[in-house]
């Protein structure tokens, strides 16, 4: 019985010093972890531009009739229907890459795309958006 008590006693001491050498390591981690999703959140956010003081353009729902194709080189969310201002790269709704029509052969692109893959034209993607 005084094995099982010596040895209850080591093992609880052991426990005891491992948690508190442990624990600060997993609260950076955890505080580590929640930065960095606060990042990320606050980089796609301005991705879309909305930043303060610039007032975000209207986003649009796309037409559903063959009578009207979409407009190229203009934005917009395959999933959700929603057409989006020059320069926007990612859906506020599903945050999912934006898709916009090369304005030459009509080649549907990735908005952030700098230019078309089938015929080279430029997008726009890469100088600056003034969303303003």
């Amino acid at each position: 019985m005084e094995f099982i008590r010596d040895f209850t006693e080591w093992f609880s001491s052991e426990i005891a010093e491992v948690g508190a050498t442990l624990f600060p390591f997993a609260a950076l981690g955890l505080l580590g972890l929640y930065l960095l999703y606060m990042v990320i959140g606050y980089l796609r956010v301005s991705q879309v531009g909305l930043a303060d003081g610039v007032t975000p353009q209207p986003v649009m729902a796309l037409t559903s009739s063959e009578e009207s194709p979409r407009p190229r080189g203009a934005p917009y969310c395959s999933l959700d229907g929603l057409q989006y201002p020059l320069g926007a790269r990612y859906c506020t709704s599903c945050e999912r890459d934006l898709l916009l029509d090369c304005v030459n052969c009509g080649a549907t692109l990735f908005a952030s795309d700098a230019s078309c893959y089938r015929c080279g034209t430029r997008t726009g993607a890469a100088e600056p958006a003034l969303l303003g």
